[in-house]
């Protein structure tokens, strides 16, 4: 709906630790971000409705806790250019525990993300499906913010990606592609969020 938030954000997959790090030690830190670490917790139903839509519910928890709704994808035609509706909002700690073990807590929180929850797909049984730890980096290059992002997966294994928001997205790829080719990094555009990318690990999505 065109009222509602929208995040726009251009995501490259870095292909290996050391090319992140060679953006993490080759590029300066944003001044006044502090790096951070994540823990994400994502709710569907047992079929996947949200994630087979390209919807996604989220309680993020670092220095507070977030409920986050999104809903859309990558924007055709841009590889890496995510155009999706964002509804979010800190809550109480204490929902996270609660959320976990009865899931339908949610849907009595007055919050604008569970607003678009029912606006879009109704008050539906949800259940944990997963989760994962992100520690992001912050970074600056010619202007832009760089997310630099190192994710978790519950089985130990990881993946790195660069994010940044943008509404140009062709002439922010053309910055992160100066800053690949300086620093030797190798890299592609993120085609999957990472929600999308853990149900691909457990075989859930194709």
């Amino acid at each position: 709906m065109p009222d509602e938030p929208r995040e726009l954000e251009l995501k490259y997959r870095i292909d290996s630790e050391s090319d992140y790090f060679s953006i993490v030690d080759g590029c300066p830190a944003a001044p006044g971000r502090e790096d951070s670490c994540l823990r994400n917790y994502y709710f569907d139903t047992q079929s996947y409705l949200l994630s087979r839509s390209q919807g996604m519910l989220r309680l993020r928890q670092g220095e507070t806790v977030v409920l986050c709704f999104k809903k859309g994808g990558e924007r055709e035609g841009a590889p890496g250019f995510f155009d999706v509706i964002e509804v979010e909002g800190e809550v109480r700690k204490e929902l996270i525990e609660e959320a976990l073990g009865r899931p339908d807590v949610l849907f009595k929180e007055p919050h604008p993300a569970i607003r678009s929850v029912l606006r879009y797909y109704g008050e539906i049984e949800l259940a944990p499906i997963g989760h994962l730890d992100t520690l992001r980096r912050y970074r600056q290059y010619e202007g832009h913010l760089l997310e630099c992002d190192e994710v978790t997966y519950p089985d130990g294994s990881r993946a790195f990606e660069v994010e940044v928001e943008t509404a140009r997205p062709e002439n922010t790829r053309e910055a992160l592609l100066r800053i690949f080719d300086e620093l030797g990094v190798a890299a592609s555009p993120q085609r999957h969020s990472k929600l999308q990318s853990l149900l691909r690990k457990d075989g859930i999505l194709p």
